[in-house]
């Protein structure tokens, strides 16, 4: 499974101005768990064939994200959460958080997730929804770290298109009580999906975007 966490990782080091065989020995590192030690150790036809894997788990990585769908309840680092799709659920504050970390996503996105997540216990009768605590919010985001990228991924997309969606209406009606300057959101999340593969389900969205 590709965590948040992993990808993020991966994410930084392809950005990263360097020499691309000393990229490549940190992507290997980084995708395959081994100690820089390790990877040295690699015979050059072994380093190869491992490069030759990763280049193809991203193919079908890519493939995933374009077919995946967004869910509402996920598991992260033990622990069950509620995803809650709802932007007229999110008070002011929440509202303003998730466009703020949106200026970079990928960085953010355990903090998106914490954001939009109620934490879930288990009970006789199943899964119930417990209290969302601000003061946990670091805590949710570290469970999320470990969370299924692509899952994520899915949640963050519609979480967007909703939030953008919604702009116009609650936005404005959102900047009287928060001082919100809608103009500066909607720039930001004009950019929060450059990069971005967009899944079939979001291509099909009509956004002005």
């Amino acid at each position: 499974m590709m965590t948040i966490q992993k990808f993020q990782q991966l994410y930084q080091i392809q950005n990263q101005e360097m020499d691309e065989l000393d990229k490549a020995i940190m992507l290997v590192q980084v995708f395959a768990d081994m100690s820089e030690f390790s990877v040295s150790k690699l015979k050059t036809s072994e380093f190869n064939k491992l490069c030759h894997k990763i280049n193809k788990s991203f193919e079908g990585f890519d493939k995933e994200l374009i077919n995946g769908k967004p869910k509402n309840i996920i598991k992260a680092n033990g622990r069950w959460y509620f995803l809650n799709m709802d932007i007229e659920q999110l008070n002011a504050g929440r509202y303003v958080e998730m466009a703020t970390y949106c200026k970079d996503v990928i960085p953010n996105l355990h903090l998106i997730m914490a954001t939009m997540c109620t934490p879930m216990a288990w009970s006789w009768n199943g899964l119930k929804l417990k209290k969302f605590k601000a003061e946990d919010h670091s805590k949710y985001a570290d469970d999320f770290l470990h969370a299924d990228f692509n899952i994520a991924y899915q949640c963050a997309v519609f979480f967007y298109a909703l939030l953008w969606k919604s702009m116009e209406s609650s936005l404005f009606s959102l900047k009287n009580q928060e001082g919100i300057k809608v103009e500066v959101l909607q720039r930001i999340l004009e950019k929060s999906l450059v990069g971005f593969t967009p899944p079939k389900w979001y291509q099909n969205l009509k956004l002005s975007v």
